[in-house]
């Protein structure tokens, strides 16, 4: 890609996505029709996934050097590449799909016959109709020399991801799900050790303003979502706890997580530009693996193959004005004005989801148990996943639930929206009644300050009820990773 291009990439991400951006085939450059995937739905399938990745290690598949020439200027070229991989067959058929979205304009004619010979299926022309199928095709392997291919595909947008989709490297996702975001590596700029301030100089927020809440350490510390909605991730230490921020936007995920590997050592992650079930895929700058927003596993790489996962931690989405008065020793993250300067970004609550109205990616695994975008406040207790609409939590406040075989209890206070879930032993809770929550009162009679970290007992504060962290998703992006799922 031209530098000047990247560039444009890096400072305006969603402005890319929303345009498109202009990628070069090896043999003659051509428009990508990228569909910015605005609107439109596939259908509901319930799917298995494979079972097992086993490590790729072939450099070239029979299929790429006719894909290749499929991908020319050249009609005759094209066609003699059509009759090799009509030969080849089935196996041909998701490397195709990937292949497809690079077709300059004179070729996609014919990998559209193709698509549709090696299918039997006629699904149109778009590139999401077929990424789609090619997701679903659950009993359909992919042939060896894949990881290479798709490395090689996305080297066509940064060089950089043929490096991380190099042979044998370990896979542990289905890497056909795996598409482009619109931006490069690091495209996105994720904020590293911002500074903070106390709360009673934070002239730059106002009340109204959503924050993540973030307790570590003995320290109280607020994110901006009207930061982080453009920026996605940040990588801070607070009270001397390294952590990492993950906000997919797209799939309306902020996670907090430790950032640590298993020696202890600091983790720092950027934005790869990739997508898997329309999540972020996030790298860590150390090895350049792969991680997951959603689970907190490494994916691909390196780290994929030693095991590694991040511990997920408690972290609240809340009001500023809730924040601040529950929190009064808090501090906030300042937003950086020569990084808003550069890239363009609004520090304004609402305006990154105004950037990106309409733009979603396909995701083949669908259901609809709930509107695509509902709400939902999803748990993954060991093993067991479960998703809490917001509208049902805003109408019963609270909600006592056995999950993974912990018995927990969900709080929505009214005053910010905020959801916090505790572990609640034997104890049963009266429906709360006061506004903004500050306790809630258990039939045992006894009394309970709600907490960051857990419920702690009035009079005897040595007595905490663990928080059980958890987030909110949109629906379709948390049953895309996890149909198993139950609904409250």
């Amino acid at each position: 890609m031209a530098s000047n291009a990247r560039q444009r990439l890096a400072v305006a991400p969603f402005l890319v996505i929303l345009s498109a951006s202009v990628v070069l085939t090896q043999e003659a450059p051509g428009q990508v029709d990228t569909e910015p995937f605005r609107d439109g739905e596939w259908g509901h399938r319930q799917l298995g996934l494979e079972s097992a990745f086993p490590t790729d290690t072939t450099r070239e598949g029979v299929y790429a050097g006719p894909l290749r020439r499929l991908m020319s200027g050249k009609p005759k070229a094209r066609q003699r590449a059509a009759r090799e991989l009509a030969r080849i067959g089935s196996s041909a058929l998701v490397p195709l799909v990937d292949a497809y979205f690079f077709m300059p304009t004179e070729a996609r004619p014919d990998a559209l016959r193709l698509l549709e010979d090696l299918s039997g299926k006629k699904l149109g022309s778009r590139y999401r109709d077929w990424f789609m199928f090619a997701g679903s095709l659950t009993n359909l392997d992919t042939p060896p020399g894949y990881v290479a291919w798709k490395g090689e595909l996305f080297s066509r947008i940064d060089p950089v991801y043929r490096r991380i989709l190099s042979p044998g490297a370990t896979v542990k996702l289905r890497l056909r799900e795996v598409q482009w975001g619109g931006v490069p590596l690091d495209g996105i700029p994720a904020i590293d050790d911002p500074q903070a301030v106390p709360a009673d100089t934070a002239v730059f927020m106002r009340d109204t303003d959503t924050v993540f809440g973030v307790r570590a350490g003995g320290e109280h510390r607020a994110y901006p979502v009207k930061v982080l909605s453009w920026h996605e991730l940040l990588n801070d230490t607070v009270g001397g706890r390294p952590i990492t921020l993950s906000f997919c936007t797209l799939c309306g995920s902020g996670i907090l997580y430790e950032a640590v590997d298993e020696s202890g050592d600091r983790l720092m992650f950027g934005t790869s530009g990739l997508l898997y079930r329309s999540n972020k895929l996030m790298f860590d700058r150390a090895t350049l693996s792969l991680w997951s927003n959603l689970t907190g596993e490494a994916v691909v790489g390196r780290r994929a193959a030693e095991g590694a996962g991040l511990t997920i931690l408690p972290m609240t989405l809340t009001r500023w004005d809730a924040w601040r008065q529950r929190h009064p020793d808090t501090t906030v993250m300042v937003p950086d004005p020569a990084t808003a300067q550069r890239t363009g970004y609004r520090y304004v609550e609402g305006a990154a989801d105004a950037a990106r109205a309409g733009v979603e990616f396909p995701v083949w695994r669908q259901s609809d148990a709930l509107e695509r975008n509902a709400l939902v406040y999803a748990l993954h207790v060991n093993g067991e996943a479960k998703a809490y609409p917001l509208e049902k939590l805003r109408s019963e406040r609270i909600v006592h639930d056995t999950l993974g075989g912990r018995r927990i209890v969900l709080v929505l206070d009214r005053a910010s929206d905020a959801v916090r879930v505790y572990e609640r032993g034997r104890l049963t809770f009266h429906p709360p009644d006061e506004t903004p929550l500050r306790q809630l009162h258990a039939e045992d009679g006894s009394s309970w300050w709600i907490g960051e970290e857990g419920l702690a007992r009035e009079g005897e504060a040595s007595e905490l009820m663990p928080r059980v962290p958890g987030h909110v998703a949109f629906w379709f992006g948390w049953y895309a990773f996890y149909p198993e799922t139950a609904v409250y």
